[in-house]
């Protein structure tokens, strides 16, 4: 099977060509030599601008650079406005600039990269799950590059097509010299720290210029640690954090496009089984916090601000796509149309602004990017991924024309041209879905049209309005004929309501009418944050968490029962509840809103009991929370960024689903305190009986010892700070004291 190529489909009317506008104006609003800046700095060139800031001057500078040439490239293709040809020629001359400025293949803006690559080089490798010799993710950054300028040579205009793989290739040939000075164990150890989609890169670009150097470049970038498992059919991610895996299996599927070795597809299937099945909400996002939780706890996706993360599900669709190329399976394609309905369409403003954190907390908001302060990970991502929203909808195999998604688009097939025309994903709109051909003459073929998981009922085709003769194979439609040009088939997707547990059975659910998630609209006031500002943790909607036992009730003993509890009339939907009649609509339009996507579940006259029990359960978070001046979850990226880490002899592990750090030296993180209410330290940790003492000093001061007795488990210490000077700023370090730390879970500034 193909699919399209992306230059041959054009979008059309719909709320998938809304979204694709919208990205090319965002991006658009981008200045190249802004983008360039961090490159020409590390290049040694004078500046032509001033670099962006937030993410761009923290450490990551440059990643959205090499995101931006991926989506003027892709967004050429899609579109083929001259604008974006325009914008990718510009970034792919300042790259190639700075390279014969440093004369050695190497490119990036990643601060101080080439002392960095010199130290590597030599041999020295030191890292953690989020930095390699000190510099935040370097490998991470650089994919960014390396992906763009792949992108160019796939998607963008001849002559900037070839400049990128000039100025590609360049770099692959510096990193293999780098490497080949590299034994396995160095570079296994540089594989600890998150690399982002290096395997990816270099399985592309094997596949670009067919050596073998490079496929073997892209076999060192698979990690064996997450490999070796999910060879085994084990799922061993929890606790992980989710992006840097997905990343790193993106890359397996492009290995196993490339040879006959059925364990990379293997490793990759078995990755993707877990993660959909086992480990996603209803709109196809997975992770709490940017990490997998335990696949039998899904608590913290109801309790926490920071829930799935758009990037996870832009990769993941990545995945799908590479795996739905190499085995066409149905269930491939019913993640993709969840994911692209709910969450991608979902995760973009419809006035310009990428959104991080999907939270399914009840009753809580989403925060927008704005494109002079936000340049987080998912902005970068999400250029990309609006470019593609028509990838998906059709493909071939041999003849045969298939629907798989009815997008909304136009597309030329050969001497041929396709008109798919739909509500989609309105499928409560009376409009039926017609797929129009122009031929240049008769032709015999089979159109084949997917029959989604979420129908509900039969799919009745016709031809010229007279019924057609359909065969039915579980999975397509399929109508063979002699079609000639003009003709139309015309079908409808009935489209039934039903309700979604958490995938560990716990009782909330969620509902879909069709593939369109459904969501019940909160409040409009009291969203701090909304538009996110260019503070280093701006993405995350850090407004007031709204009482869990608030949430709705509904009177049902199953999700079957709950199903039957939501009217329909048209488009409107109406779920009955303990509460009164709730209005649900769908998510991917919902913004500037707080939501509720999860309702509780109760036996009928039971509602007030489950909403005493969610109470009881919440009110120790919900006090905490009220008492917490600022707090740094330890062995977690963002958090720990955003509080300026730093340390001798430290690590990250997992034990029980759950991140901590530990050092056999020292680290310390810096807490923010500007109105001094901070009186007391809490210290989690966990015991163990490998684990030594640690010595907690605020500033210059010791403040108290934490231990870890014989005996596992997770446990805490307040410690008085008050006396302590400490200004605006409470540096806490954690020292090691007759061994290694007890291993840090989180460390907490309260206030009495």
């Amino acid at each position: 099977m193909d699919l399209f190529p992306l230059s041959d489909v054009r979008l059309l009317d719909g709320p998938f060509r809304d979204a694709q506008r919208t990205d090319l104006a965002y991006l658009l609003r981008l200045d190249p030599q802004r983008l360039l800046a961090p490159f020409r700095r590390e290049a040694g060139l004078p500046p032509l601008a001033e670099p962006y800031g937030n993410w761009e001057s923290m450490g990551l500078d440059g990643h959205t650079g090499g995101h931006a040439l991926s989506a003027a490239s892709l967004l050429w293709a899609a579109t083929g406005d001259p604008r974006t040809a325009e914008l990718a020629a510009a970034l792919v001359d300042g790259l190639d600039a700075c390279q014969e400025a440093l004369g050695t293949g190497y490119v990036g803006g990643v601060p101080h990269g080439v002392a960095l690559f010199e130290r590597i080089a030599a041999g020295e490798v030191s890292a953690d799950s989020f930095g390699l010799n000190g510099a935040w993710v370097p490998w991470y950054n650089l994919h960014k590059t390396v992906a763009g300028l792949v992108d160019a040579v796939r998607y963008a205009p001849a002559g900037t097509a070839e400049r990128a793989r000039r100025v590609v290739l360049r770099f692959a040939e510096w990193w293999l010299g780098v490497a080949a000075g590299l034994d396995d164990a160095q570079f296994a150890a540089m594989l600890r720290t998150e690399f982002g989609g290096m395997c990816e890169a270099f399985a592309d670009l094997a596949a670009l210029t067919g050596r073998d150097d490079l496929r073997a470049m892209a076999v060192r970038f698979a990690d064996r640690t997450l490999l070796d498992p999910l060879l085994d059919g084990r799922d061993a991610l929890d606790g992980l954090h989710a992006n840097t895996q997905i990343a790193k299996v993106v890359g397996w599927a492009a290995l196993a496009e490339q040879d006959g070795d059925g364990g990379w597809e293997r490793a990759a299937r078995t990755f993707w089984d877990a993660v959909t099945t086992h480990r996603s909400l209803v709109f196809g996002g997975d992770s709490v916090g940017e990490h997998f939780h335990p696949v039998d706890d899904f608590s913290g996706a109801l309790t926490s601000p920071e829930g799935p993360e758009s990037c996870n599900t832009a990769n993941m669709l990545e995945l799908t796509r590479r795996l739905l190329l190499r085995r066409p399976d149905p269930t491939l394609l019913d993640f993709a149309e969840r994911a692209l309905v709910n969450h991608v369409l979902s995760a973009q403003h419809p006035d310009g602004g990428f959104v991080y954190f999907t939270p399914a907390r009840p009753d809580h908001y989403r925060v927008y990017s704005q494109p002079e302060d936000g340049f987080w990970c998912c902005v970068g991502t999400g250029l990309e991924t609006y470019a593609r929203l028509g990838e998906l909808a059709l493909a071939t195999q041999g003849d045969d024309l298939i629907v798989h998604l009815p997008v909304p688009v136009r597309a030329t097939w050969g001497d041929a041209v396709v008109t798919l025309r739909s509500p989609y994903p309105d499928l409560s709109a009376a409009a039926p879905t017609t797929l129009t051909l122009d031929l240049p003459g008769p032709r015999r073929f089979a159109v084949r049209v997917r029959r989604p998981a979420w129908v509900g009922g039969d799919l009745a085709l016709t031809v010229g309005g007279a019924p057609a003769d359909a065969t039915d194979d579980g999975t397509y439609l399929s109508v063979t004929r002699t079609w000639h040009d003009g003709d139309v088939l015309t079908w409808e997707h009935p489209a039934r309501v039903v309700a979604e547990r958490l995938p560990d059975g716990s009782d909330w659910v969620a509902f879909r009418r069709g593939p369109v998630v459904l969501a019940a609209r909160g409040g409009t006031d009291d969203l701090p944050g909304l538009r996110a500002d260019a503070s280093r943790m701006g993405h995350v909607a850090a407004g007031p968490l709204h009482a869990l036992a608030g949430t709705p009730v509904v009177e049902a003993v199953d999700a079957t029962a709950a199903a039957s509890r939501v009217r329909t009339a048209g488009r409107e939907v109406v779920l009955d509840t303990d509460a009164g009649p709730v209005a649900l609509e769908p998510f991917h339009a919902l913004h500037d809103a707080r939501y509720t996507l999860y309702f509780p579940i109760a036996a009928p006259g039971a509602a007030a009991q489950r909403r005493a029990v969610i109470a009881a359960r919440e009110a120790d978070d919900l006090a905490l929370a009220a008492r917490t001046v600022d707090a740094v979850a330890c062995g977690q990226q963002q958090p720990e960024v955003e509080h300026g880490l730093v340390g001798e002899g430290t690590w990250t592990g997992v034990t029980d689903g759950g991140r901590w750090r530990a050092a056999d030296r020292w680290f310390a993180c810096t807490l923010v305190d500007p109105g001094g209410e901070g009186t007391t330290l809490r210290v989690t940790y966990r015991g163990g009986p490998a684990d030594g003492a640690a010595r907690v000093e605020v500033g210059d001061a010791v403040v108290g010892r934490v231990g870890a007795p014989a005996g596992a488990g997770v446990r805490q210490v307040d410690l008085d700070v008050r006396g302590v000077p400490r200004g605006g700023r409470t540096v806490v370090r954690v020292r090691a004291v007759d061994g290694p730390t007890p291993a840090v879970v989180g460390l907490r500034l309260l206030r009495d």
